[in-house]
């Protein structure tokens, strides 16, 4: 059964679309994680779920009741932990929640002590004495109390420590598997969303570009970074490594695949001097449908392999003498089809326009070498060469026209 349901939302603000034609399902007792960057946004789907803000087209449900039309059942069994953490600065802790228990028209539930004592709550602590932290753990009990059966989450690890994350995340499994709670988890901390969600949406540029199963997942998204200078960058291509664009001459790539067929390559090409680490959001956002995903093609690197061993030898001024080539190979890239510039967002202000049509991906298919180049210890040969090459009788030679 679908718990949360969005048709076709989109949200202006001003002339810019801060939601474009999301759709999306989250399932019944399902960890459901958004991640995104784009703040606004992330804002404008908890504002339309929660019936504090219209979208400008589109449809949302939870539990078949409409967001719109029918917000008071909504709320009834829907809790939010948002990011603000406001509350009345004069309230102590047991005023918040005895105004959480009384809308809800529920008593203080049996495990209330244990969630005061395992989020560190003292119940006479007012809201103005209190931290970052302390706001932020009150917001988490405050809507744990309540008993909802749909949970929005909005950007809630930041201000606690890790041992607070730690307790917080494993406490909504705890209640995900026990009581069949539904958990919306929007946020920009892809390690905390890849470890705990069921599945995992992508939200860029308004667009939800791509939803992840984590069940079939095998390892965490890493970027490789290579300080050797002599890599065959084709093998990773091969894994699915995704090329990030870098000025300090480090080889970095994006990889979200097997980890061991990675350190494969990495041992069968003896390079030693390597760095792999936990992958940031904004870098998988980065590979797949920003700057290096755009990446015009000739800015790609091609490359040549070798039948045999690939054979380098350099001069004392670092000229290229040798190269034995197999077959040249160039990578695809994405290029985007961009809107004209919008204007200055009208903050808050909905405008009923004609659709503008938002970014979309195309493939472009590989582009002919017309020059050439040398890019460290790659030699890329343009065509009239390796025609030369088949004349004399070398047919190992290659090129994709």
């Amino acid at each position: 059964m679908g718990a949360i349901v969005m048709n076709d939302i989109t949200k202006r603000v001003g002339r810019k679309r801060v939601l474009d034609q999301v759709n999306l399902e989250v399932l019944e007792g399902e960890f459901y994680s958004i991640l995104s960057l784009e703040e606004e946004a992330k804002d404008a789907l908890v504002k339309i779920l929660l019936n504090f803000k219209k979208p400008s087209n589109g449809y949302a449900s939870i539990y078949d009741f409409d967001v719109n039309k029918q917000s008071k059942e909504v709320k009834g069994y829907t809790t939010l932990i948002s990011k603000e953490a406001l509350f009345p600065e004069g309230d102590r802790r047991k005023t918040i929640f005895k105004r959480t228990l009384n809308f809800h028209d529920l008593e203080a539930p049996e495990d209330y002590e244990d969630l005061l004592d395992l989020f560190d709550c003292q119940e006479n602590l007012k809201v103005i004495n209190m931290d970052l932290r302390q706001r932020r753990l009150t917001s988490i009990v405050n809507a744990l109390i309540a008993k909802p059966k749909v949970l929005i989450v909005q950007d809630a690890t930041k201000y606690i420590n890790p041992t607070d994350i730690q307790k917080f995340l494993n406490k909504l499994k705890t209640l995900q598997k026990q009581e069949n709670l539904t958990i919306l988890f929007l946020s920009d901390d892809l390690s905390i969303a890849q470890r705990y969600s069921d599945r995992v949406a992508y939200l860029y540029e308004g667009k939800i570009r791509d939803i992840e199963y984590l069940k079939e997942k095998q390892t965490k998204d890493k970027l490789l970074k290579i300080y050797s200078p002599r890599v065959n960058k084709n093998e990773f291509f091969d894994l699915g490594a995704r090329p990030i664009l870098s000025d300090d001459g480090v080889e970095t790539f994006y990889y979200d695949g097997y980890l061991p067929k990675l350190t494969e390559v990495l041992s069968r090409q003896e390079i030693e001097d390597y760095n792999i680490e936990d992958a940031l959001l904004e870098d998988k956002l980065d590979a797949y449908y920003g700057s290096s995903a755009e990446m015009p093609q000739r800015e790609k690197d091609l490359y040549v392999s070798s039948a045999t061993e690939k054979t380098y030898e350099r001069n004392e001024d670092q000229e290229l003498k040798q190269v034995t080539a197999e077959e040249v190979m160039d990578e695809s890239a994405f290029q985007p089809v961009k809107e004209d510039d919008l204007n200055k967002q009208e903050k808050f202000e909905v405008h009923e326009e004609k659709d503008q049509e938002g970014i979309s991906k195309t493939f472009n298919p590989s582009t002919p070498v017309d020059q050439e180049s040398v890019e460290g210890d790659t030699k890329v040969l343009n065509k009239d060469d390796l025609l030369n090459q088949l004349e004399k009788g070398n047919d190992k030679g290659g090129f994709n026209q």
